[in-house]
């Protein structure tokens, strides 16, 4: 007789007859890991390693048509990820000459908005994206922003007076500047 217990209850735990487990995103004891949070495109980079807490990587990519420049810096920037992956990496194109590729931190929306005629788009899941903007090295002409469970993140790509991305406490920057010297 306890042997056929012991068979049932075998059985019952091998074919999934016990109750059923809860899980709590964060509560006591759990482990909060950020790269779960974050897109494949983010989790490319080291951002746990960055100083302070950047929503955003970003990379100057160079000015003028850099569109050949551009589709091979992303394709060795994320060399790891699928060949799908980062065929869907989108790309905008403003007014201006300056490129940039722009890696959100997390997983929320982003929105793109032209300054001058308040026009915007916007990019879903945190994908990374590309964009061709500024007329002017002063005054930059699109703003991209995200929402987040703790405030919006804002920033404006732009390069400064030293031939470096402006960056703050929101933006780390990305820049391979050997690779655009040399293009």
């Amino acid at each position: 007789m306890k042997l056929i217990t012991v068979i049932l209850a075998l059985a019952a735990s091998l074919f999934g007859c016990s109750e059923p487990k809860l899980t709590v995103d964060d509560g006591p004891g759990m482990v909060y890991h950020d790269s779960d949070y974050r897109t494949e495109y983010a989790n490319a980079f080291e951002f746990d390693d960055y100083e302070g807490q950047p929503h955003f990587a970003v990379a100057f990519l160079g000015y003028g048509d850099k569109a050949e420049f551009r589709n091979n810096y992303v394709k060795d920037v994320f060399k790891d990820l699928s060949e799908e992956s980062v065929d869907k990496i989108r790309h905008f194109d403003f007014e201006g000459d300056e490129w940039y590729l722009i890696v959100p931190r997390y997983k929320d929306d982003v929105e793109i908005r032209n300054l001058d005629t308040e026009e915007a788009i916007t990019v879903h899941h945190g994908d990374a994206f590309t964009v061709k903007c500024n007329l002017s090295d002063l005054h930059p002409n699109i703003e991209v922003t995200t929402a987040h469970d703790y405030g919006g993140y804002r920033f404006s790509p732009q390069m400064g007076g030293d031939g470096r991305l402006i960056t703050g406490t929101d933006v780390h920057d990305i820049t391979d500047y050997s690779a655009i010297e040399g293009n």
